[in-house]
């Protein structure tokens, strides 16, 4: 039986203006309405993701970041439910070898406070619409090696042409010990690949949803669209894609929406998941 609903948000719960239609906030509504619980499980960091959750009014712990932080709660009122850094050692070698490679570096410093991204600028790259849309968060400075504390930080994460990231994670391999790697996204020839902490990923962050909720895996249907997504969709009972999702995702998938995520395709991967659940 279907308990919880989880659902991602860039690609899927938002349209590509990051909203979130009514039509697809109803739905969420009328699943909570049937004694389903919702929580979102996103890329996003809590500065970036909150306001959503808030909107929707989730009372559930959150996983943000890839799962490198869960939450519970809202505003002065939060818990810390898990969080993982990633060693500074290991940010100040990513970073080095990363600048060797010319690639787009993000040092991502700070899980709660605005700005939290220090680059050296926006990239002229299939990626200009994430520039563009986090430009509020984003610090534009000549050396953002700088801000990796020696207590280490959330998370660096490298944007590129995919064949030279693969080329830097091959030569630097032997020294990303504790380090957890998460292809984000492809566009054309580039990629956006994040390093985080041991113990990150959207399905190890649903792990501690799970337990704060004393349910497993068999009662999750989740909702994705994208490569952070896989070993997520892989262990739920009911793993739903977008229709706007890549075909490799989409393997993965018990259901694929009709509708991407600018046509609610939230709304029509919810109603399908409420008439499953009320057919067992």
């Amino acid at each position: 039986m279907i308990r919880l609903i989880v659902i991602d948000l860039d690609g899927t719960l938002l349209d590509n203006e990051k909203k979130i239609s009514k039509e697809n906030e109803d739905a969420i509504r009328l699943a909570l309405s049937m004694g389903v619980a919702v929580s979102i499980s996103t890329g996003r960091s809590y500065v970036s993701g909150h306001e959503y959750v808030e909107q929707l009014g989730i009372d559930v712990p959150v996983s943000y970041q890839n799962g490198a932080l869960v939450t519970f709660g809202h505003g002065e009122e939060i818990e810390i439910i898990s969080k993982s850094l990633l060693e500074a050692s290991r940010a100040r070698l990513i970073y080095t070898r990363a600048k060797e490679k010319s690639l787009n570096i993000l040092v991502f410093y700070d899980f709660f406070r605005l700005p939290d991204i220090s680059t050296v600028g926006p990239s002229d790259s299939p990626y200009r619409e994430y520039y563009r849309h986090n430009k509020y968060r984003m610090i534009f400075e000549d050396d953002p090696l700088a801000r990796i504390s020696d207590e280490g930080i959330p998370e660096i994460a490298l944007e590129g042409k995919e064949s030279i990231i693969k080329e830097f994670l091959f030569e630097s391999n032997s020294h990303l010990d504790n380090v957890t790697v998460v292809k984000n996204d492809s566009v054309e020839e580039h990629a956006f690949y994040e390093f985080f902490g041991p113990g990150v990923g959207k399905e190890n962050g649903l792990e501690h949803v799970l337990d704060h909720l004393n349910l497993d895996w068999s009662s999750v249907a989740y909702i994705g669209d994208n490569f952070n997504d896989l070993e997520i969709l892989k262990r739920a009972e009911l793993p739903v894609v977008m229709a706007n999702g890549p075909d490799e995702v989409k393997r993965h998938a018990t259901l694929v929406t009709t509708r991407d995520n600018n046509n609610c395709g939230v709304s029509e991967a919810i109603n399908s998941i409420l008439k499953i659940r009320g057919e067992k």
